[in-house]
């Protein structure tokens, strides 16, 4: 093994691994090797109130809104995931961040504080009327017009 490859050492266990979610595309049906992450939190009052807090110490909520209903960042509870809604693909968002605004947050929250985020987000009620967008499915894009030639 080259020294580069292995810079920590051999310490991963801080880092999540591929995961694996039905919204992942495969090329050739063929998916690479991935696994399973799982909240193992129970979405508890304790676990619930702690995220919450976490939520707001991170001031998550200055960017998804209280509640988690969406501000400048996109709603949390309204079902519309745009890299996933699974447990695991929610955690790599937080984990590693998004293009476009979502930080990176492995660095400085813990995976337990993570997953209580997660239970945070799970346990918020879905409002009649959220502020989002939805993004766009291969059944819902406009298709592009032809032109006619004479």
């Amino acid at each position: 093994m080259f020294a580069a490859c292995d810079r920590d050492g051999g310490n991963t266990a801080r880092i999540p691994p591929s995961i694996r979610y039905s919204d992942h595309v495969s090329a050739g049906g063929s998916l690479p090797p991935a696994g399973d992450l799982k909240n193992t939190l129970s979405i508890d009052s304790t676990n619930v109130a702690d995220g919450g807090k976490i939520f707001s110490a991170m001031n998550c909520d200055g960017c998804h809104g209280g509640g988690a209903t969406g501000w400048v960042g996109p709603s949390l509870v309204d079902g519309r995931w745009r890299y996933g809604g699974a447990d695991g693909a929610v955690y790599q968002s937080i984990f590693y961040g998004r293009p476009k605004g979502m930080p990176a947050y492995g660095g400085v929250m813990s995976p337990g504080a993570i997953w209580k985020v997660l239970s945070y987000i799970r346990a918020q009620p879905v409002l009649s009327v959220v502020p989002t967008q939805r993004w766009p499915t291969e059944e819902t894009a406009p298709r592009p017009t032809r032109r006619k030639h004479p």
